[in-house]
C-alpha cells in the first residue's frame, strides 16, 4: 500500500544552467560576504513519515555518523531540514546507509511552502555523496524522492547542508560551468594546461575523506586521464589514472584507499576533451581488484564480457542434487558458477572470419527438461545459421555430486560452419557486487591438459578433447587480460598464471566444423564434493573424478542427463494434479525441485547464494507444500534437526540456523518472534499431514516450552506503564513484544505480523495438546489464544484511531500499510476475524488499485512476490476472479519465464541493476504452493472447503484432477469439471467419514439445482453447499 503524503510544489527551470547563474548572481549581489549556516541547536529535521525512536528522525541532523534514520521514499515522501534562518546554501553532504535511492533531488525553501529545485541525482553511488549546487538563499533544504521511482524507502546517517564557504572551487570555468559540472547533463570543456593537456584544478574549503573522482566523459575524443592531489608540502602526488579513458563513458579515478584529500589536479591529454559531470566519491569507493575487471570490461571488447560488469542485471537458477551441500548456479547466457564463490565459466564463439561473439544482448529461449524438471537450457545463435544450446544438470557420481555442462553447436544453415568455442574461465562471481558478490579471486590457475585448477582446487575437467589453451595474468590496466587474446583467436601459450590481485583468467578452445545439418558438442564437469568451505571461505580438492568410462563425451552426456531426469520423475513427476494449465502445475514441481536443492543436509534453506542458511519461517513453509507433495520425510528430517538446534532450554525458537547446526548470529538472531508460533505451526503440519498427533509426541515438550516463551512475550507489553511515554499508549497492551520479524523493520518493532503467528501458535498448540491427551496444556493454550486475540484486536483499533487511518495497519509503532504482511492474518494463520472488516476490504481494494498501476504504459516499480500469498486473501474475501488476475500477474514476472523462477525482488526494468535477494527463491516458492493448493482446498477448523478459490477456467474443458493430496481431514481425491452450465464434482475414497465438506462454485453464482449422490439438496447459495459429509459425486446445474 502506498502511504499517502502531501505534496509540495516545485518550480524546475526549463534551462538549468542558466537558472543556476541567475540564482548564483542574485545570491551574490544580496550577499556582500559570504554566510554561514546557523548554529546546529537551531536547526530542525522533519519527514514525510513516521519513525521509530530507534531511527528517530533526529539522528539526520545529530552528528554522529554512527546514528540512523530512515522511511518511505516512494513519490512524494522527502526528509528535510529547517536551519532556523535564511542562509546562503551551495550543497549539502548526505550519509547514506546500505539502503540509499537511485535518484532523488535536492530542494531549497525561504518558506516551507515554495521549493525550487537545487539539485537532482538520477544515478546515486550511495556512501558519502558531497553535491554542489548553485548558492542561494534558503531557510530549507529538502531531499525529496522523484515524481517517479520503484525505490520503497530509505536509511540515511546524515544530512549535513553546506553554506557557500563550504563550496568547491573549480580553476579555469566560471561559476555557471562549475554547478552543471557537478550536476551533470551537459558539456563543458576542459582548459588547455601546459605540455598539450588539459587541466582541472579543484580545491575543496577542506580536507574530506575521499576515494577520488569519477568522471563522466562527454562526445568527443580524448586521451589518458590523470588525477593527482597536493600533499601538505605543497606537491602533487598521482592518486589515480585512467590510460583507456579513450574507450571509456567513465573514469573511475579511485585509490585503493580513502584519505583526507583538499586539492585536486585532473589532467586529459587529447585535443579537446569534454566533461559532462564530476563527482566526488565517499571514502567507502575505492579502488578495489573488482572495479579494476569491471573497468576494463568496459572497453573495447565490452560485447564479450558477462552483462553484469556492463551494470545489467542477470538472472540465474540453482543446479544441485538433494540436499546437497554444493549447489551450482546458470545463468540466463549459459554461465556457470560451479559452487558459491567459484569463477565463472563464459563460452564465447569465434567465427572462421574471425568475429566474436557472447551471448549478452542476443535473443535467448530458455527451457526446463519436461517443463519443470531442474535441468536448464539456454539457447542462442552466435551467427546466422548457428545454434549454440547450453544446457546444465547435476548427478551423483562416485559418492559426490557432480554438475554437468554442454555446449551443443547446430548448423541450421546450408553452408559449412566453421569456428572456435571457448570457455573462459573469469575472476568473478555471478553475483554482482549489489547482489553481495562481486569478485572470486583467481590468484592462481593452472591448466593441465583437460583440467583446470583455481587456487590449487580443480575447477572443471573437460570430457571433450582441448584443442588450444591458455592463462594470463591481469596485467597493469587490464593490459594482458584474456578477452582480447579470444576475440584475437590467438590464446596465450602460458598454461599457469599468478595474479596478485586476483584477476587471472584461463580459456580453452575447441575447435568446430559443421556440415549442413550436423552437430557437434562440448562437455565439462565440475566435481562439487561434499565437504563445506573453510573459515576463509575455500573449498577443499573434491574427490578425483574418474571419467575414463565416459568415452564419447556427448553420448555420456546423454545418458548421464536422462538418468538425473528419471530420477526426479520418480521423486515428484507423480504429482497428482491436473489443471487445463499445465505450466501451473509444472511451477509447482519445479519449486518442489528447488526446495531440495537449495536444501544443505537437513537444513531447508530459500536460496543457493545469498540465503543459504535456514530460517524457521521459511523451514516451515516449504515444510507444509513438501509434506504435500510426498516429501514427508524431508520435513520430518528437519523437524527433528531444528528441533535439536532451535529451540532453547526456556522455549526461545531461534528463527535463523545455520547448516551446521549453529545459532547465526547477523541481523535478526533471536529477535524473530514470529519462529515461537511457526515452529508449533511446523510440529502440527508434520502431524496432520503426515502420521497423525502420536507421531509427534516427542516433541510435545518443545512446543510447550515454545508457548511458555510465547506467553513471556505478551507479558513484557504488561507491566505497568509500558510505553506510556508514547501517545495512545493502551495500542501496545497485551500484544507481543516488539522483534524485528516482518521483513522491513530494522529495529525492532511491535508488528502485528508477530501476533498472528502467535495466534497460530497457541491454536495449534491447543489442537495438538488435546489430540495428545494433555488437556491441561489445552485449556492452557487456548485461553492464551484468547488473550491474545482480545489484545491484538484491541490494538489493531487502538492503532488506527491514533494515525487516523481506514486500513489495516501492520505495525502498532507505526500505523503503515502492508497488505502482504497484513494477508497472514488470513491464510495460513486463520485469523481474519481479529480484524475489522471495513477496513480489511479498503486494504486490499487499495492494494489491487496499486497492482493494477504495474500494468501502465512506462509503469516504474519494484515489489517483493511474497505478494503471492495475497492471492489468498481475495479468496478468503469472496472474490476469487481476482484472485487469479493477481497470480496471473505475478507468474508473469518469472525470470526467465521458462525456468520456473521467482527471485525475492522484481524490478519493472528488466536490467536495473538492484538487489534482488536470492533465485530461485523457495519461500516464495512455497507461498505460491500453499497458494495454488488453497485455490484447490482449504482446511477450515469446521469442514473441509473444495474450489474455495478455483476459477472458473479451471474446470473448463477436461476440469481438474486431485490425487493423493494429504489434508488435515485425510486424502483428498477430487474431479472436478465444467460443461454446458453443469458443474459435476466427484470425491475418492480417503476423507475421513463425518468429515463435514464445502464445495464453492467457481463463478459465484447461485445454480438453479444441485444434486448430491443422486439425490436433491436445497441448502445452497450463490457460494456454494455445505454438506455433513464427504460424497461420491456432485451435480450442479445453472
Amino acid at each position: 500500500m502506498t502511504l499517502r503524503a502531501e505534496r509540495s510544489k516545485v518550480s524546475r527551470s526549463a534551462i538549468p544552467w542558466r537558472s543556476a547563474a541567475a540564482l548564483l548572481l542574485a545570491a551574490l549581489a544580496s550577499n556582500a560576504q559570504a554566510q554561514t549556516l546557523p548554529p546546529r541547536n537551531q536547526w530542525q529535521a522533519s519527514s514525510s513519515s513516521q519513525q521509530v525512536p530507534a531511527m528517530a528522525i533526529g539522528h539526520l541532523i545529530d552528528g554522529d555518523p554512527k546514528t540512523v534514520t530512515g522511511g518511505a521514499f516512494s513519490p512524494g515522501h522527502w526528509f528535510q531540514i529547517d536551519l532556523g534562518a535564511p542562509t546562503l546554501l551551495a550543497g549539502a553532504r548526505l550519509t547514506w546507509d546500505v539502503s540509499n535511492p537511485e535518484g532523488y533531488s535536492l530542494q531549497t525553501s525561504l518558506d516551507g511552502t515554495q521549493w525550487q529545485a537545487a539539485y537532482t541525482m538520477a544515478d546515486s553511488l550511495g556512501d558519502v555523496e558531497t553535491l554542489y549546487f548553485a548558492p542561494r538563499q534558503a531557510r530549507y533544504l529538502r531531499l525529496a524522492s522523484p515524481q517517479r521511482t520503484s525505490d520503497w524507502g530509505v536509511s540515511i546517517f546524515e544530512m549535513e547542508p553546506l553554506d557557500s564557504t563550504l563550496s568547491a572551487r573549480i580553476s579555469g570555468i566560471d561559476a555557471t560551468q562549475a554547478a552543471a559540472l557537478w550536476q551533470g547533463g551537459g558539456t563543458v570543456a576542459m582548459p588547455a594546461g601546459a605540455n598539450g593537456s588539459h587541466t582541472f584544478e579543484i580545491t575543496l574549503p577542506r580536507a574530506q575523506s575521499t576515494a577520488g573522482l569519477v568522471v563522466d566523459w562527454a562526445d568527443g575524443a580524448r586521451g589518458a586521464a590523470r588525477l593527482q592531489v597536493q600533499d601538505a608540502q605543497g606537491r602533487w602526488q598521482d592518486l589515480a589514472h585512467d590510460a583507456q579513458a579513450a574507450n571509456h563513458r567513465q573514469s573511475w579515478l579511485a585509490a585503493t584507499a580513502a584519505q583526507p584529500l583538499r586539492t585536486f589536479r585532473l589532467s586529459v591529454d587529447g585535443a579537446a576533451p569534454q566533461i559532462a559531470r564530476l563527482r566526488l566519491l565517499g571514502p567507502k569507493a575505492v579502488m578495489t581488484p573488482m572495479k579494476r575487471y569491471q573497468i576494463a570490461a568496459s572497453g573495447a571488447q565490452r560485447a564479450l564480457f558477462p552483462a553484469s560488469l556492463q551494470m545489467q542485471q542477470t538472472y540465474w537458477t540453482a543446479v544441485g542434487v538433494h540436499a546437497g551441500r554444493q549447489k551450482s548456479i546458470f545463468d540466463e547466457y549459459g554461465n556457470l558458477e560451479a559452487f558459491k564463490g567459484a569463477p565463472l565459466v563464459q563460452p564465447i564463439w569465434r567465427s572462421a572470419d574471425g568475429r566474436a561473439a557472447g551471448a549478452a544482448g542476443q535473443p535467448i529461449q530458455h527451457a526446463l527438461r519436461d517443463g519443470w524438471k531442474p535441468m536448464p537450457s539456454a539457447t542462442w545463435s552466435p551467427q546466422p545459421g548457428l545454434e549454440l544450446r547450453s544446457e546444465v544438470f547435476a548427478i551423483e557420481r562416485n559418492g559426490q555430486p557432480v554438475t554437468f555442462l554442454r555446449h551443443r553447436l547446430h548448423n541450421t544453415g546450408k553452408t559449412r560452419i566453421d569456428g572456435t568455442l571457448s570457455l573462459v574461465v573469469r575472476p568473478m562471481q555471478m553475483n554482482p557486487p549489489w547482489q553481495n558478490g562481486g569478485l572470486s579471486p583467481i590468484r592462481d590457475v593452472a591448466i593441465d591438459r583437460q583440467s583446470v585448477r583455481i587456487n590449487g582446487r580443480t575447477l572443471l575437467q573437460s570430457l571433450t578433447p582441448v584443442a588450444a589453451s591458455g592463462a594470463a595474468p591481469f596485467g597493469r590496466d587490464g593490459a594482458t587480460e584474456i578477452t582480447a587474446d579470444i576475440a584475437a583467436g590467438q590464446l596465450p601459450s602460458a598454461q599457469q598464471a599468478h595474479d596478485d590481485q586476483g584477476l587471472a583468467s584461463a580459456a580453452l578452445d575447441y575447435r568446430v566444423s559443421l556440415a549442413p545439418g550436423t552437430s557437434d558438442a562440448i562437455v565439462v564437469a565440475f566435481p562439487l564434493g561434499t565437504a563445506a568451505a573453510d573459515a576463509n571461505g575455500v573449498l577443499p580438492e573434491a574427490p578425483a573424478l574418474y571419467l575414463a568410462t565416459l568415452r564419447d563425451a556427448n553420448a555420456a552426456f546423454d545418458s548421464l542427463a536422462t538418468q538425473a531426469s528419471a530420477d526426479w520423475q520418480a521423486r515428484l513427476g507423480q504429482v497428482g494434479l491436473r489443471l487445463p494449465d499445465p505450466s501451473l502445475v509444472d511451477m509447482l514441481r519445479a519449486q518442489a525441485a528447488y526446495m531440495l536443492i537449495n536444501q544443505t543436509g537437513p537444513a531447508m534453506q530459500p536460496g543457493p547464494r545469498n540465503y543459504n542458511r535456514s530460517f524457521i519461517r521459511d523451514g516451515m513453509a516449504t515444510s507444509a507444500v513438501l509434506l504435500r507433495m510426498g516429501e514427508a520425510k524431508v520435513a520430518r528430517d528437519y523437524l527433528a534437526w531444528y528441533s535439536e538446534h532451535g529451540v532453547h532450554a526456556n522455549g526461545l525458537v531461534s528463527p535463523i540456523l545455520n547448516d551446521d547446526g549453529s545459532v547465526n548470529t547477523g541481523f535478526g538472531s533471536d529477535i524473530e518472534y514470529d519462529s515461537q508460533g511457526q515452529y508449533v505451526a511446523l510440529v502440527a503440519d508434520v502431524a496432520r499431514l503426515d502420521g497423525g498427533p502420536e507421531s509427534v509426541r516427542d516433541y510435545l515438550p518443545k512446543v510447550k516450552a515454545a508457548l511458555h516463551f510465547l506467553q513471556e512475550l505478551r507479558e513484557r507489553t504488561l507491566v505497568p506503564g509500558y510505553k506510556a511515554d508514547q501517545p495512545a499508549p493502551e495500542r501496545f497492551a497485551g500484544i507481543l513484544a516488539p522483534s524485528i520479524s516482518h521483513e522491513g523493520y530494522p529495529s525492532p518493532t511491535h508488528s502485528y505480523w508477530d501476533d498472528y503467528w502467535g495466534l497460530k501458535g497457541w491454536h495449534d498448540g491447543a489442537w495438538l495438546a488435546e489430540a495428545l491427551g494433555d488437556h491441561e496444556t489445552a485449556r492452557w493454550a487456548r485461553e492464551q489464544y484468547k488473550a491474545l486475540y482480545d489484545a491484538l484486536r484491541a490494538s489493531i483499533r487502538a492503532t488506527m484511531a491514533w494515525k487516523g487511518i481506514d486500513f489495516i495497519p501492520s505495525s502498532a509503532d507505526l500505523g503503515d500499510g502492508d497488505p502482504t504482511g497484513v494477508s497472514i492474518a488470513l491464510d495460513p494463520t486463520g485469523a481474519q476475524s481479529v480484524l475489522p472488516a471495513d477496513a480489511l476490504r479498503t486494504t486490499f481494494a487499495r492494494y489491487l488499485e496499486d497492482v493494477r498501476k504495474r500494468s501502465q504504459p512506462g509503469a516504474l516499480y519494484a515489489y517483493t512476490p511474497y505478494e503471492i500469498r495475497n492471492v489468498l486473501s481475495y479468496v478468503h474475501l469472496g472474490q476469487p476472479d481476482v484472485a487469479d488476475e493477481l497470480l496471473q500477474g505475478l507468474l508473469h514476472d518469472r525470470r526467465p519465464l521458462e525456468w520456473q523462477v521467482l527471485a525475492e525482488v522484481v524490478h519493472s526494468r528488466l536490467r536495473f541493476p538492484r538487489y534482488l535477494g536470492d533465485m530461485p527463491h523457495t519461500w516464495i516458492g512455497a507461498e505460491y504452493g500453499r497458494t495454488l493448493f488453497g485455490m484447490l482446498m482449504r482446511e477450515d477448523d469446521d469442514a473441509l472447503s473444495l474450489l474455495p478459490g478455483t476459477p472458473p477456467s479451471w474446470v473448463a474443458g477436461n476440469g481438474l484432477a486431485v490425487e493423493r493430496l494429504p489434508t488435515a481431514y485425510g486424502t483428498l481425491q477430487m474431479q472436478a469439471r465444467q460443461r454446458d452450465g453443469v458443474l459435476r464434482v466427484g470425491l475418492g475414497k480417503g476423507l475421513r467419514g463425518g468429515t463435514a465438506v464445502k464445495v464453492w462454485w467457481p463463478a459465484r453464482t447461485m445454480p438453479k439445482t444441485v444434486r448430491v449422490d443422486g439425490r436433491s439438496v436445497s441448502d445452497f447459495d450463490a457460494e456454494g453447499v455445505r454438506l455433513a459429509k464427504p460424497f461420491r459425486t456432485l451435480e450442479a446445474r445453472w
